[in-house]
């Protein structure tokens, strides 16, 4: 007897003695209900495609570059675009639906077709991958690279990629009217072929989100040239972005180039007042200065992961001579967990894996652990191409004791490496010979002539009443609030403490502060 059959013998058996059991209870004459028999539903029909094609183009007509094609069932075939980024091939013998997925300059993409028949059109961009993301993160993987590393297509309807394409279509659809796209009423990124769309495409900036709970690459983000996300509360204005990535492109305009953390990153209208320094730094600089703020810190970065990530790549391919690197990391990098490691769902193994950097200057710190070796790497990108680098130290926390902020609140105690973040910053600019401005300094000075309570007007505390994100629930209420990020009043202050600071190195720069 094989085993198969003798499972189906011993449930047999159980069945016939759970309804002996369940006689015997029963009363002399009490009838008992007869079973109702549950059919499973049939499996949908595996179709193979026949005679269906497959052609697009990859990215913004990138050349040379792979798409791999993968079916329902992990089947898989590949091609390489051509001079200007088309493809064409055949998915005969594959089984719907399919998923796309090409790398474009260390970008991944992906693109999903449901059902595909005859001659179908099927590009792969960043909109496709916004498309994906969506699937993605329904089906509970952390992101779309995820999914594209099972190397087996998702199962996914048409209806399901419709109504994502009708939610980009909120964030991009005035932008296709600019352009007068062809099918701007019915726009679909995989499908469509209206010259336009290239135009939104080269505004474009795409990168992964972090989904911190897993430790892996999470949801498509898009931004527009100066690196604002794209979303239903800030839809792509297309004249606004052309202008600014003339703007930012054009001769003579001194660049600043932010790379840090959530306490300088942009932040959408719909958690407002909440914002980052580098959100508003440009209003710092004199009426009509020739220079442009490009704003790249992102929330959740330590320096390490900034780099891992592709935001450090980004500010690689387009800075320049004259330009200018501001970089401030540390709340990020101080997550290095406990240890040894608690388990799950304790993110410590996550965060050392992902985020965690040592300070100070053991040589027995690995080189991508050190916090120092990682600054580092950002003193050498700007000096390779001509830009300044300038350092800063973390701002403080609002973590005040007896009235006073009385040190740093950037150490790391715990471990091999202990250690404090800020001097090894100090350390590491000096070194190197870097311009430093010590926000970590700066920022305790302030607050603790602003006071206690006056600090709840900086950092953020917020009425709900008057923001109603902020409810009794969220932190960065008056009741409850957020002691690490600011309002848009502290962004402002913490602005205008960096160009103080700024000033203090006599760079070339500080002739275009107010």
């Amino acid at each position: 007897m094989n085993i198969f059959s003798l499972r189906l013998s011993v449930l047999a058996v159980m069945g016939a003695t759970l309804f002996g059991c369940a006689s015997t209870s029963t009363e002399p004459n009490t009838p008992v209900a007869p079973q109702k028999t549950v059919t499973a539903p049939a499996p949908a029909p595996i179709v193979v495609l026949k005679g269906v094609t497959l052609s697009g183009i990859v990215g913004t007509g990138n050349a040379n570059i792979r798409v791999a094609v993968f079916d329902a069932q992990g089947n898989r075939n590949s091609v390489v675009s051509d001079d200007k980024g088309n493809f064409t091939l055949s998915v005969d013998g594959l089984v719907a639906p399919l998923m796309l997925v090409a790398e474009v300059a260390g970008h991944q993409y992906v693109s999903l077709v449901a059902d595909p028949v005859g001659p179908t059109k099927a590009n792969i961009n960043a909109l496709t991958d916004w498309i994906a993301s969506g699937i993605a993160l329904k089906a509970k993987f952390a992101g779309p690279e995820e999914m594209a590393s099972k190397g087996k297509a998702p199962a996914v309807s048409a209806n399901d990629l419709k109504a994502k394409t009708a939610a980009l279509n909120e964030l991009i659809g005035g932008a296709l009217k600019e352009v007068h796209a062809v099918d701007a009423n019915y726009f679909d990124p995989v499908s469509s072929q209206s010259a336009g769309v290239q135009d939104i495409l080269k505004l474009i900036r795409h990168n992964r989100g972090y989904a911190s709970s897993q430790g892996k690459r999470g949801g498509t983000s898009i931004f527009d040239s100066n690196f604002r996300e794209i979303s239903k509360f800030s839809p792509l204005n297309l004249a606004k972005a052309q202008a600014e990535q003339k703007e930012i492109a054009a001769k003579g305009v001194t660049r600043v180039f932010v790379a840090g953390d959530s306490t300088a990153s942009n932040y959408d209208v719909d958690v407002a007042p909440r914002m980052g320094w580098g959100q508003v730094f440009d209003r710092q600089f004199k009426a009509g200065a020739k220079v442009k703020v490009v704003n790249v810190a992102q929330s959740g970065r330590s320096s390490r992961s900034f780099i891992n990530e592709g935001w450090f790549d980004m500010i690689a391919a387009d800075i320049r001579k004259g330009d200018y690197l501001l970089v401030q990391f540390g709340h990020n990098d101080e997550k290095c967990g406990e240890e040894p490691a608690r388990p799950a769902p304790a993110r410590d193994v996550i965060d050392i894996a992902n985020l965690c950097t040592y300070p100070g200057n053991d040589a027995a710190i690995p080189a991508d652990m050190s916090f120092r070796k990682n600054l580092e790497k950002y003193i050498a990108l700007a000096r390779k191409v001509g830009a300044t680098p300038v350092l800063l130290t973390p701002q403080t926390r609002r973590s005040f004791k007896n009235g006073t902020i009385g040190a740093t609140t950037h150490t790391w105690g715990k471990g091999k490496f202990p250690g404090d973040y800020s001097q090894t910053i100090r350390d590491t600019a000096k070194a190197n010979k870097v311009a430093l401005v010590d926000m970590d300094v700066k920022t305790m000075a302030f607050f603790n002539k602003i006071g206690e309570e006056g600090s709840l007007d900086y950092y953020l505390a917020v009425d709900p009443a008057k923001y109603p994100f902020y409810d009794a629930k969220t932190t960065g209420n008056r009741n409850k609030p957020d002691n690490t990020h600011m309002q848009e009043k502290g962004a402002e202050a913490m602005g205008h403490l960096i160009a103080q600071g700024l000033k203090e190195d006599k760079l070339p720069l500080a002739k275009l502060l107010k």
